[in-house]
Order: C-alpha cells, then structure tokens, then sequence
C-alpha cells in the first residue's frame, strides 16, 4: 500500500539529473486551475541557471516545472536538465500539489481544494490529516471536501494517517466486535479476539477487563450503567427504618436482579437494553430521600405529582403482565 511518507514527504528522484529532449516530455497533469503564464515563463528567460524540472519517469509527464520549460521553449532550447520521480501517476499528482505548495508560483485555495479533491478520490483511505498536509490545506477543509466528494457513499472502516499506520475511523467498532467474540468465545486468548475484531491486543486486552468489571468496552461514560449494591427494596427499607443504636451484624445482601441485568452485555451493549437499565434504575429517587423530593413540589402540585405516580404505576404493572404472559 502507499503511503503519504512515500510520495508526499520524500521525492524519490535520481540522485542527479540528466538533460533530455524537450520533444520527448509530456505537458503537465498540474494542480493549477489555468494555463502556463507567459509573462512569468518570459520572466524566467532572464534567469541563468535553472534548476532542473521533475519528470515522471514512467510516462515523462513533467510533473514540476512548467514555467520552467516553456521559457526553455521560447529561448529556442531543444534540451532541458531533469530529474526523474519514480512512482505512478497518482503519486506523481500528489508530488506536483506538494512542489507547487512551497516554491515557485504557489497554489491557491481553490486549486488546493481541487486537488484535495482529487487526492480524496485517490487515496480514499489516506486520513483527513494526510491529506490536509499533502494539499496544504485544514483537517477540517479535507474532511468538509470528503463529505461533499463521497455524499452517501460507502465509507472505509479505516484510514492510512501520515505515519503510513492504518486506524479505524470509528474504534467503538472494533471494540465493540471484540466484546461480541468474547461473549461468544470466553476462553479466547487476546490474540485471537485482536485477529478476529481487527483491533491490536492491547485494545483487546482493555476491553476483557472492561467486560469483567462489568463496565462497557467502548468506554462511553455517559450511557455506563454503574452496578447496583443493594436492591431498590433493601434501600427503601433503609429510609424508613430508624437508625440502630448499636452496630449489628451484616447482613449478606440478596441477590440484586438490577445488578444481574446491568451486567448483561446483551443488554449493556444494545441502545434498547440500555433504556431498559435505565428506566429500572431509580437510584436517584431512593438516593435523595423522599422527603427531599416531596419538598420540592409546591403543595398545590402534589395531586398532580400523586397522579403522575399512579400513571407510572399503572404503566409499570402493564408492562409486568406483558412480561408475565411472555413467560
């Protein structure tokens, strides 16, 4: 695969340079949006040393340097010094965006966006910040650009970054995948859960001890459903009772079915197991207290309050007798 390092940053060219035939050399496929500008090519026919145009080897299509040559062409010169890339036309466009980013006659917006609109089209795994480096332009110009160029179509799991490493778009995907396989395969070793969900072993690794602890493997903080201690019964009961006057031994707490459920990854890890978790979850009315939310209701509210209660109830108790004809 090609990578960014090996077209956009290093320019594999000969070591020197040779002087070919100026009959024997293609026009340019340039990143700029008009044509040859004479009166600067007429500018450099002053100048008396020139440095040396690059060539696609492959297809001797000049790739940087046409200014250069065509003042070469108006002096009445049949030869021209050149140095010679070595790669395909993909990675010979990419090199011509990057020469004309920082020498001679420079690209402007408009023609950097197109040709990061080109390199998109090419290079589709390539991330946003490669590309952005490679087209001079923002990580967020090139992604705005992908989104235009790409509309609805596919997009790729992963994409190639500057370092030629490739990274998935999305790690909750993978992540997620390698829950699925440890769910299916419990005595996996974490080689085999990396193989199988297209992640590396230590994301593999971070994900077993997340399911583990009961906690989810993608690590989104705000949809975690935290475990239980005590049942919703146990905790009223202890907002009623009065406080012991002495210590007492500890009772072994019952076996929480709310603590079973949110350790369920069938539930913790699917958008309708989660609003289920969380409509179960009453922590927040048992943790404040009764009394405490009572207070904050105005009193010529607290018939509303009392039906409103009611309507859960009802709702709850329609839901159990679904549940009970379910078996």
């Amino acid at each position: 695969m090609t990578d960014l390092a090996g077209s956009a940053q290093r320019m594999p060219v000969g070591p020197g340079s040779e002087r070919v035939a100026i009959a024997a050399l293609v026009p340019a496929d340039s990143p700029r949006s008009g044509n040859v500008d004479l009166a600067h090519a007429r500018s450099l026919m002053e100048v008396r040393e020139l440095p040396p145009i690059l060539v696609c080897r492959r297809t001797m299509r000049v790739i940087d340097g046409m200014h250069r040559l065509t003042a070469a062409t108006l002096a009445g010169r049949t030869d021209i010094d050149v140095r010679y890339f070595d790669g395909d036309e993909k990675e010979a466009f990419v090199q011509a965006v990057q020469a004309n980013l920082h020498q001679g006659r420079r690209l402007n917006q408009q023609e950097r966006a197109a040709a990061a609109r080109r390199i998109v089209a090419a290079y589709p795994q390539w991330s946003n910040r490669a590309i952005a480096h490679a087209a001079g332009l923002s990580t967020k110009t090139v992604a705005a650009i992908r989104r235009r160029s790409t509309g609805d179509e596919a997009q790729l799991n992963t994409r190639v970054g500057r370092d030629g490493r490739a990274r998935p778009v999305d790690p909750s995907v993978g992540r997620e995948r390698a829950a699925a396989h440890l769910r299916e395969h419990p005595d996996a070793s974490l080689r085999q859960i990396a193989a199988a969900a297209g992640v590396s072993v230590g994301t593999a690794r971070d994900v077993r001890t997340r399911v583990e602890r009961g906690e989810d493997p993608v690590g989104r903080r705000a949809e975690r459903v935290q475990p239980v201690t005590l049942t919703a019964v146990e905790r009223n009961e202890r907002l009623r009772a009065p406080a012991p006057r002495h210590p007492v031994a500890a009772v072994a707490p019952v076996k929480d079915p709310l603590a079973v459920l949110a350790r369920d990854p069938s539930l913790r890890f699917s958008e309708a197991g989660r609003q289920l978790l969380r409509l179960l979850d009453n922590r927040a009315l048992l943790d404040t207290g009764g009394a405490a939310l009572l207070a904050s209701v105005p009193p010529h509210n607290r018939a509303a309050l009392t039906a409103a209660v009611h309507q859960h109830i009802d709702t709850w108790l329609a839901f159990l007798s679904v549940l009970d004809r379910a078996g």
